[in-house]
């Protein structure tokens, strides 16, 4: 795996670093109070009753009126979760929606555009309103930002668009539900909902795909023509999915459909795939024969699947960018298998709905904290959450420590205020300017309860992904569950391999190695254990490509974006869990 080396970083902030991350972040939340007092959240919401209240009062004579306001803030304004909001992000949805109810409901005007959550959990949609604020560019340290030539998978689709109405039935205002990426991106190509059918003409000179491409609401029809015309381009430098089960699935379907999207390239038909008729009539101006080129893949058609394969499709490449980390460690193997030691891997960034936390600083899993919003930090445990976990325990962006374990609370330009990320994250320095980097550790949240044992996401993912491949092989993808088919109940594995089973002759010496790990991470599992209150955890396999149906099945059912389509850690769902169980065709 290539690397470039990254900047240099310092391990210690000095006094004037400390001082100079202190005056920043305390413009940007004096900024966000100043803009977003007049809203109707801060107005009429009862946790900020004793925020609004304070700011009633003179500051007196001894501190300027901004320290003041400031010291306000962090003694008045509680830890706040989406409970807290929902009441107002619904008046979005209602029928009409008038202006009267949403005009300044987070921030100052109208969003342009809400984000919904990646729906995962099995828990209710999240909508998160978002205004016109400068962002963070994706590009911010890629090679992307110079190159000519790149295979950027994202969906421009809309869930819905919202239409605010004045007291006569006038609009006055009109956005779409997206997801976040989408948003973005429809904002820094100025992209209005009315619009679309004029987009979906255009190609943007530095992307392979034209824009039409990403339309297409069919999942596996998606990914297949993003990487058609990607392959009609030998120049190709960059490639990027939000997440690498994404590149995974891609390069999968790319295998089955070898044969018809090289035949596409020579003749310049393009491909009827499932769900692409109403973009078809936009692509075919953009896709014309090339049958050298179609001659060049067929030459390396021997090689399909060998380490390094995508070097032979695409010599100039240069750069693969998508989340590796975490619960998608188990893929990085097999993403650097396709790529061979010349490319280099990077993450696509800490991005939720919420906010933008984290922009990459190195490699898969480093990231420097955003300056668009105001961030604090609550010192967290790995283990369990804590009910002493308040407002009166955070610490300020100038305080954290190097090592410190803590979840992001972020108060932010659009209206959410101390909002709690639910995410562990390590402080692992700062960059020279004082700004800290960190690492994303595991979702606080996503958890399973093992009699008197809380089972953290990370504790789960590093047991399973420790096996190897001389007991069941090696784990790819993978999801978790309580087993209670026998009693006591235990943890449960649903895995997808790289591969055949191990050579191990006896491979549910995988179980007593995964337990081997939860014993060592998780002090009440060893208890358990002991005590006979869970037994051997089990680990189900199924068969190759289970988990891009899994994907493909959710998109179409559930109606998930493409590119936030996820396999969580921990499902609880029996519905998906029985689909997952027929699937399988080995228990260790």
């Amino acid at each position: 795996m290539s690397q470039i080396a990254p900047p240099e970083s310092i391990s210690l902030l000095t006094p004037e670093l400390s001082l100079g991350l202190k005056q920043h972040y305390n413009n940007v939340l004096l900024e966000i109070i100043q803009r977003n007092r007049v809203s109707r959240y801060v107005s009429q919401s009862l946790p900020l009753r004793a925020f609004r209240n304070s700011l009633e009062e003179p500051p007196g004579i001894d501190h300027s009126a901004d320290e003041v306001t400031a010291e306000r803030f962090r003694n008045t304004v509680p830890l706040s979760e989406y409970d807290t909001y929902e009441p107002f992000i619904r008046k979005l949805f209602e029928q009409p929606c008038k202006q009267a109810e949403v005009e300044n409901l987070l921030s100052v005007g109208y969003p342009s555009y809400v984000t919904l959550s990646s729906f995962t959990t099995g828990k209710s949609m999240k909508y998160f309103p978002k205004y016109a604020f400068p962002r963070p560019s994706p590009q911010e340290g890629s090679v992307s930002a110079k190159s000519m030539f790149n295979c950027l998978v994202m969906h421009l689709g809309t869930k819905r668009t919202l239409v605010v109405e004045d007291d006569i039935g006038e609009l006055v205002a009109k956005f779409p539900v997206c997801t976040v990426t989408t948003g973005l991106t429809r904002t820094v190509f100025n992209m209005k909902v009315e619009q679309d059918q004029i987009v979906m003409g255009m190609k943007v000179p530095p992307l392979t795909s034209p824009l039409a491409v990403s339309f297409i609401d069919n999942y596996r029809s998606f990914l297949l023509m993003h990487a058609l015309f990607a392959l009609g381009e030998r120049r190709l430098e960059t490639l990027f999915t939000a997440f690498s089960t994404i590149l995974i699935d891609l390069i999968t379907f790319v295998e089955e459909e070898w044969d018809k999207l090289l035949t596409s390239i020579e003749t310049g038909i393009l491909p009827n795939f499932q769900g692409t008729e109403h973009v078809l009539s936009y692509l075919q101006p953009y896709f014309v024969a090339n049958p050298e080129r179609a001659a060049e893949l067929r030459s390396v058609e021997s090689m399909k699947g060998s380490p390094g394969w995508l070097m032979r499709i695409w010599p100039n490449l240069k750069e693969y960018t998508g989340i590796m980390s975490g619960a998608y460690g188990g893929l990085l193997s097999k993403v650097q298998s396709y790529f061979g030691p010349g490319v280099i891997l990077r993450s696509s960034g800490y991005m939720l709905s919420e906010c933008w936390p984290g922009i990459t600083y190195s490699g898969t899993n480093l990231y420097r904290l955003a300056r668009e919003d105001y961030y604090e930090f609550l010192p967290a445990s790995q283990v369990e959450i804590s009910e002493k976990e308040t407002a009166a325990c955070l610490v300020p962006v100038w305080q954290v420590k190097i090592g410190g374990m803590y979840e992001p609370v972020v108060t932010t330009r659009d209206g959410l205020w101390r909002y709690r990320l639910g995410d562990l994250v390590r402080i692992e320095g700062f960059q020279t300017d004082g700004f800290p980097i960190m690492s994303f550790v595991e979702r606080r949240h996503v958890e399973i309860r093992m009699a008197d044992a809380t089972v953290p996401a990370m504790v789960i993912v590093n047991a399973i992904l420790s096996t190897t491949e001389d007991t069941v092989g090696r784990v790819m993808e993978f999801t978790s569950y309580v087993d209670s088919r026998a009693k006591p109940s235990t943890l449960g594995y649903v895995v997808e391999l790289d591969g055949d089973i191990g050579k191990c002759p006896n491979p549910s010496l995988a179980r007593h190695q995964v337990l081997e790990v939860l014993k060592s991470q998780h002090e009440s599992i060893r208890r358990n254990i002991d005590m006979d209150k869970m037994s051997l955890p089990t680990i189900r396999i199924v068969k190759h490509g289970t988990f891009a149906d899994y994907r493909r099945w959710r998109v179409e059912s559930a109606g998930i974006s493409l590119t936030q389509v996820k396999v969580p850690v921990v499902l609880k769902d029996e519905t998906l869990l029985e689909w997952l169980f027929k699937r399988a065709f080995y228990e260790a």
